[in-house]
């Protein structure tokens, strides 16, 4: 979710590119000023985990290898071309940092080391390309951090109040910790400010008593700052996360019911991936059996439940379909986008869970007609966020009808 106000939201593709070039220009700055009165902010960056290790005295120790990964082909559509740029992706390689005197800094969870040096692939932030276009250097003069003793585990990472990347970033560093075979630590640094967190944390078994609120506390230096990486600090969505917390989070005995359809809304919230023509689409759907549902207004445990016994899911593009990953063989989702504007990220997702059929639709333009060709650049992803969807509702009704009695086959456009 882009975090303006409505009305302001389709200005985000341009407010976006000026906000971090403003960031890289002001970055040398505030840099001089922290150097001279030793402000907390960092003054320097290393690329890498193992490089932030060896030059701060810490250690590395290796979780998972990079591998390649290759998705099953998705043909056809206006977007055809954006899933196929997509099939084969490179998963980087997961590590657990074992850093003294480390620090997390400000509300965008970016790890210094006790040398003062900016870690880039665990601190990467949205839309930005070098150290210094991260926001935090727009903020010269942080908080004192607090001190922890001990090991204190970081789970926090950007983005992490966003259900989506809670579940798929935050999470899985659980993982990659078990995974690295390195000693726990006593505590863990980890946003814990909405019901949906808490729930998560303690479905995942991370004691109250061992939390500190990253968003309470939002600037700490551990004895030992342990660091488990994120699974990917873009949208990769690798299908060991999926396995992972299907085993963590499913409950045992939830199955799909044959003929149950979950329409996703996300409201009335303009410039928002919100459907125009709800009213005319929900009719259209309760005939068919479909139940619309909230997910936002849901307990964890409640979406498990919807997303596991759902037949098919119909959803906007939006955090709420990261619940995929609790999806029953044999289901379907048919993710509806903007006009001309679709990302593969919950294609991805899908593609990961056993047995589940993905499907998508485009929406109508303005003047009515049907969407052309979907082209891959950042700049459609930064217009579908602040986008809403007029729903073409008899094609989408062809394609609901198309798929009754049909077996999952793997992930396809119908």
């Amino acid at each position: 979710m882009v975090r303006l106000p409505a009305p302001v939201r389709p200005l985000f593709p341009y407010l976006k590119p000026a906000y971090t070039a403003f960031t890289r220009a002001a970055a040398p700055v505030t840099v001089a000023v922290a150097r001279r009165r030793g402000t907390g902010l960092p003054t320097g960056s290393v690329a890498t985990t193992e490089e932030a290790a060896a030059r701060s005295g810490g250690r590395c120790v290796p979780a998972r290898p990079a591998e390649t990964l290759v998705r099953p082909h998705l043909p056809g559509g206006p977007a055809a071309a954006v899933f196929a740029a997509d099939r084969v992706e490179r998963l980087p390689r997961t590590v657990v940092a074992e850093l003294p005197g480390g620090r997390v800094l400000g509300p965008h969870r970016a790890v210094v080391t006790g040398t003062g040096e900016l870690v880039q692939d665990l601190s990467f932030y949205f839309g930005t390309r070098r150290p210094r276009e991260h926001p935090l250097f727009l903020h010269p003069f942080p908080p004192p951090p607090t001190e922890v003793a001990g090991r204190l585990g970081v789970l926090a990472t950007r983005g992490d109040l966003n259900y989506y990347h809670f579940l798929v970033d935050v999470l899985p560093r659980l993982a990659v910790l078990d995974a690295a075979g390195v000693a726990p630590p006593q505590r863990w640094y980890v946003p814990a400010s909405t019901g949906f967190q808490r729930e998560l944390l303690d479905l995942a078994g991370v004691p109250e008593s061992a939390r500190i609120d990253a968003d309470a506390v939002p600037h700490v230096r551990a004895e030992t700052l342990v660091v488990p990486s994120p699974p990917s600090m873009t949208v990769i969505n690798p299908p060991w996360v999926t396995g992972y917390l299907r085993s963590l989070l499913l409950p045992a005995g939830l199955r799909r019911v044959p003929g149950r359809g979950v329409y996703v809304t996300r409201g009335a919230s303009a410039n928002n991936r919100t459907v125009t023509n709800e009213a005319e689409l929900l009719p259209a759907l309760t005939a068919r059996g479909f139940v619309p549902v909230e997910p936002g207004a849901m307990t964890v445990s409640e979406q498990i439940r919807t997303f596991a016994e759902a037949d098919v899911v119909v959803a906007p593009h939006g955090a709420a379909l990261a619940n995929l990953v609790f999806a029953s063989p044999g289901a379907t989702v048919v993710e509806l986008f903007p006009a001309d504007a679709a990302v593969s990220d919950y294609w991805k997702l899908a593609s990961g869970v056993p047995g589940l059929r993905y499907s998508y639709a485009l929406g109508l333009r303005r003047d009515g007609s049907a969407s052309g060709r979907v082209h891959r650049t950042a700049a459609v992803r930064q217009r579908l966020l602040v986008s809403d969807v007029t729903v073409d509702v008899p094609a989408l009704c062809r394609l609901l009808d198309g798929l009754c009695g049909r077996q999952a086959t793997g992930p396809q456009v119908l």
